[in-house]
């Protein structure tokens, strides 16, 4: 029996141990979305816990996209409490066109990744500036008008046809506006004419400080690059080397070369007379929301979670407002802001932002959410509007015991809002870690107690009979406890306990003194008690995790207690035939 079972236990340990692979090792993600088709960005493929010696067929991503680069790189990731190795393949495209696009799902070995969906904008072709060996230009991106709280989106990129072996450049600058790195160097080769040129650039956000014209005079490219042309195997093997520091590093050889960007002007309106508050310029904004499961299963202390999505068209991330819920008579809620994202929306340039709010009713009848709204200004027709979500009734049911939930506490600053078991899938649930965990635990236990009972009965041996001897609360109703009390527990102690609890009406003492009774008692879930004390401990457990906010009165479960182990006390022995008719002393 012992190698069966262990066999068992290291199947159940592998499985867990073997979760985080289960769940999903081949992915795709994009790591930032792009705003319009000229900007490049990086698809990522991952694979967890092994390697491939063949790299993802990815021949279906050339209908709608140009691949401009490809590497792989590896790491070591922390899933579950598990170090697990990942994989990643960096694929660097560019849209061909614009519209809605999709990243079709891709293979590897026999898994396959899910599809992602893209919106890209139109944007302007980006091509070198000159025909020289290198160039550099500098574009403002996003539509004007821009206003004196706009973050502004600038691109610097250098264009380099000849495997430039050093090259410097200065950051943007402008009087009246600051400039701040907006994510790391970007490298990848594209071909323009009948011409490879290997590509780098580096973005900013531009933030006006003051109104009117600003200028963003050139800025200056020092290179090195060969003194003679290279040959055409020579050129690729330059060009396809890894990606150089912006721009400098390198090696000093070859011949040094300046070359300058264009300049740029940037026209900067004040904010329009009258707006006050937060000023949000846009050309479209859009207020979203939806909720785990529909509003008319609202129940005294369940959580619903209601997502707020604001998507603003022709707006940078930075200029998003918060989305706050407003304070409502009847209901508990916390929420949990999301990133702003800067993203395509509808063919344009713009950013989105999603609010998570846990909404806990706390008594029964209709409560109405108030109405949301975020004040904007339309830079298409010159004029604010506002963007509502409309008013929601809740028609609150009551709880299982007709009582009044306790509000929960408050959330740690940026932890997640607990969730309620009632919540649905897209909440919690079980996952596939949990379904192993719970399998691996009861294969443990079953095994545990058969392997236990096996050996301290022979074979084909009857059940001992129960013996009587001294009450003790491990014999309830007279029934013989399937396993023996835990040496380290006392029974009469937990008793004890439990009973001052009851007297103290201290609800969550006495469901621990209650458990320590019936672990010490040895009396587990299988053991049936009587009726009155069964229904005493369900108003315990009720009262605990029904979100009563009521008093527990203890009086109910300390008479039904008192009962349980008067009638498990055996009656005592006479040493003979008692009188018929005795009489009275």
């Amino acid at each position: 029996m012992t190698r069966p079972l262990l066999r068992l236990l290291v199947l159940f340990a592998v499985l867990l141990m073997a979760t985080p692979l289960l769940a999903g090792a081949f992915k795709a993600s994009v790591e930032r979305m792009p705003t319009d088709q000229s900007e490049p960005f990086e698809l990522v493929l991952s694979l967890s816990g092994r390697d491939s010696l063949e790299p993802p067929n990815v021949s279906a991503l050339t209908k709608d996209f140009e691949i401009l680069d490809r590497s792989k790189r590896s790491r070591v990731d922390t899933v579950a409490g598990q170090r697990v190795e990942v994989n990643e393949w960096v694929l660097t495209l560019v849209a061909k066109h614009p519209g809605r696009l999709t990243i079709p799902p891709l293979f590897l070995g026999g898994e396959t990744s899910a599809s992602i969906d893209l919106d890209i904008a139109p944007g302007a072709p980006i091509e070198p500036p000159d025909d020289g060996p290198v160039s550099l230009a500098v574009d403002v991106q996003g539509t004007p008008p821009f206003f004196l709280q706009s973050e502004i989106p600038v691109v610097v990129r250098m264009f380099d046809r000849v495997g430039a072996l050093e090259a410097t450049a200065g950051q943007p600058e402008a009087d009246g506006a600051s400039f701040t790195p907006d994510g790391g160097l970007k490298t990848y080769s594209r071909v323009f004419g009948r011409q490879r040129y290997r590509v780098v650039e580096l973005r900013y956000v531009m933030r006006p400080q003051r109104t009117g014209t600003l200028l963003i005079p050139s800025v200056a490219l020092k290179a090195s690059i060969p003194s003679a042309p290279l040959a055409g195997q020579e050129q690729a093997r330059i060009l396809g080397r890894p990606a150089m520091p912006w721009l400098g590093g390198g090696f000093n050889a070859g011949r040094k070369v300046t070359v300058h960007s264009n300049p740029v002007e940037v026209e900067v309106q004040p904010r329009p007379a009258g707006i006050t508050g937060w000023f949000l310029p846009a050309r479209a904004v859009m207020l979203r929301e939806s909720w785990s499961r529909p509003p008319a299963e609202a129940k005294v202390g369940v959580a619903l979670v209601r997502t707020l999505r604001l998507e603003v068209k022709g707006a940078s991330a930075g200029q998003l407002p918060p989305l706050a819920a407003p304070e409502v008579d009847g209901v508990r809620q916390y929420a949990e802001e999301g990133k702003p994202e800067a993203t395509s929306l509808g063919g344009g340039t713009g950013a989105v932002v999603e609010t998570r709010v846990s909404v806990v009713p706390t008594r029964a009848g209709p409560v109405t959410l108030p109405a949301i709204s975020v004040p904007w200004w339309n830079v298409a027709t010159n004029r604010a509007e506002t963007a509502t979500l409309p008013a929601v009734t809740l028609d609150v049911a009551p709880s299982a015991d007709g009582g009044t939930a306790r509000a929960p506490a408050a959330p740690v600053a940026g932890s997640t809002p607990a969730r309620s078991p009632d919540d649905g899938a897209p909440q919690g649930g079980w996952s596939l870690r949990d379904l192993i965990a719970v399998g691996f635990v009861t294969a443990l236990v079953a095994g545990t107690v058969f392997y236990s009972g096996r050996r301290r009965r022979p074979a084909g041996a009857a059940p001992e009979p129960a013996r009587a001897g001294p009450a003790g609360p491990g014999a309830l109703r007279g029934r013989r406890s399937l396993r023996p009390a835990a040496p380290f527990l006392d029974a009469a102690g937990a008793a004890r306990a439990l009973d001052d609890a009851c007297r103290r009406n201290d609800a969550a003492a006495a469901h621990r003194a209650w458990l320590d009774f019936r672990r010490a008692s040895g009396s587990g879930a299988e053991v049936e008690c009587s009726r009155p004390l069964a229904q005493a401990v369900e108003d315990l457990s009720r009262h605990l995790y029904g979100g009563n906010a009521g008093a527990w009165d203890g009086r109910a479960l300390r008479t039904a207690l008192a009962a349980e182990r008067r009638a498990a006390r055996p009656r005592r022995r006479s040493r003979g035939l008692q009188p018929l008719y005795p009489t009275p002393r």
